[in-house]
């Protein structure tokens, strides 16, 4: 049987959903698994293909960690240049996180910032969901944009960069 490299991101992302089943907390694994269909989906095989499977679920963890409480109308931004021992994740690349309100031209945006910077821009993943927050901007639930066409729509921006020295300078 021959590989191909969409069967190559189909066996990887089977097996980040693994690693969601066996170390996420009972309450967040359905949650989880949506954010994680979500979030890869629209990324080329070959990307897929080029990480690790612990450096794609650390990735994963990483930005639903980070948006798990956001600020209503403001966007939430982190730079970080992961690594394994401090992060339980890596990169070759800096790393910006974003979440935001969806809106019109929010890659267009990013990328013209980071050709501006005089950065190149590696990957770009870019999902969005329909999310309900309470009062204090805690995430109560993210769903599939077309489950809930009405819902509250939240932009999930990782893109990498190149690798910077200080990524917070």
């Amino acid at each position: 049987m021959t590989s191909s490299p969409e069967t190559d991101k189909a066996a990887r992302l089977s097996a980040v959903a693994a690693l969601i089943e066996q170390r996420a907390e009972r309450g967040d694994r359905n949650a989880l698994l949506t954010f994680a269909a979500g979030y890869f989906q629209r990324i080329d095989p070959e990307d897929i293909a080029a990480r690790d499977v612990e450096d794609l679920y650390g990735a994963l963890l990483s930005h639903w960690q980070f948006a798990q409480r956001r600020e209503a109308g403001k966007p939430k931004i982190r730079v970080l240049n992961p690594v394994a021992g401090e992060h339980g994740w890596s990169s070759r690349h800096t790393v910006i996180e974003i979440v935001n309100d969806d809106m019109p031209f929010l890659v267009d945006t990013a990328s013209m910032e980071v050709n501006r910077q005089g950065l190149t821009l590696h990957l770009i993943v870019h999902p969005i969901f329909a999310v309900e927050r309470d009062a204090g901007g805690a995430l109560k639930g993210l769903y599939p944009r077309e489950e809930r066409p009405d819902g509250a729509r939240e932009s999930f921006m990782h893109i990498e960069v190149d690798r910077l020295a200080d990524p917070m300078a």
